[in-house]
């Protein structure tokens, strides 16, 4: 027989669960094998249920958007971002059309330091785009 401390947390428990979910629900929801007593960090669950979802190229672009500003610069990460990927081509938004004709020579030096960063062959072309010209899929 469950002693009064452990009555109480269950009490507790099952109130909180009707409260949430409504009195029809919680004694479903109580009485649940599969409840998990302590909370889990969304950190520990996101990679397994991100590796179903997300494509490489979202995964590249996401590690490269972590270390754009080492990559490019302060000044320039303001106006240039990474946009998207396809396949192993990264494709560069620059905020205005003029910087794209400014910045062109400069492709080579990015590819350089983003292949540095993030391993050899991560990226096999940097191409400059205005910004907002993402195609739609």
């Amino acid at each position: 027989m469950a002693n009064r401390r452990e009555l109480k947390r269950l009490k507790e428990r099952y109130s909180l669960l009707a409260e949430w979910y409504g009195s029809e629900f919680a004694m479903t929801e109580f009485s649940a094998s599969s409840h998990t007593p302590q909370a889990r960090s969304i950190a520990d669950i996101l990679p397994d249920v991100l590796k179903d979802v997300k494509s490489p190229e979202a995964g590249k672009l996401l590690q490269i958007q972590n270390l754009w500003q080492d990559i490019i610069g302060a000044a320039f990460a303001r106006y240039v971002t990474p946009g998207y990927f396809r396949g192993d081509e990264l494709f560069v938004e620059v905020g205005h059309s003029a910087l794209i004709q400014e910045l062109q020579p400069i492709t080579g030096t990015m590819l350089k330091e983003i292949n540095k960063k993030l391993g050899e062959g991560f990226c096999s072309k940097v191409t400059l785009v205005c910004s907002g010209s993402r195609p739609r899929r």
